[in-house]
């Protein structure tokens, strides 16, 4: 029969072992990005901060391990990059780039265009404790995020789900700017 048998097994089990491995990986980044997005919408930088450190330690450990397996990874890169970028629009008020955030082009833009939402969010939050700058700030990366990768056209093969985001990104760029005016209005 097959003469490398057992050598086949035990190289398809080394695989399931590392696949395995980097999907419990990803799951963790993706719960600990969550939960430093809800520190960062809570202000407690410093909180989010620290975490942000410990993801980014994560997130390099995952690219060591994922050779092979990327596709499993993508969601944990996307939501790493979602935080990274949401953390350093609070904390400076500009958008970093993909190699400032240290992800690459697919991940960066997918975790970009969720950015929007947690802007959203922020945009409201500052529009009910009457910071109006604050919120017009918001609104406005929001709106260059969208401006500046509407021209972006790509199968889902090499943008997974990027066109739905882009539509969701502009219905709550619609929103933002609706309950803007009407605020203004009163």
């Amino acid at each position: 029969m097959l003469e490398d048998k057992d050598r086949i097994e035990k190289r398809i089990l080394e695989l399931e072992s590392s696949m395995d491995a980097v999907m419990q990986q990803s799951r963790t980044i993706i719960r600990t990005a969550a939960k430093l997005i809800t520190a960062m919408h809570a202000k407690r930088m410093d909180e989010a901060c620290e975490g942000l450190q410990k993801l980014k330690s994560a997130n390099a450990n995952l690219k060591k391990s994922e050779r092979g397996f990327e596709h499993y990874s993508l969601q944990a890169h996307q939501e790493y990059s979602e935080a990274e970028i949401l953390y350093r629009i609070l904390t400076t008020g500009k958008v970093p780039s993909a190699s400032q955030v240290g992800e690459d082009e697919i991940a960066y833009l997918l975790g970009l265009m969720d950015v929007v939402g947690e802007l959203k969010r922020e945009a409201f939050d500052s529009m009910r404790d009457k910071d109006v700058k604050k919120a017009e700030l918001y609104y406005g990366i929001m709106l260059d995020i969208y401006d500046s990768t509407i021209s972006f056209r790509s199968s889902s093969a090499v943008l997974p789900d990027f066109r739905r985001k882009q539509d969701v990104a502009r219905i709550q760029i619609e929103s933002t700017i609706g309950e803007l005016v009407r605020r203004d209005i009163k």
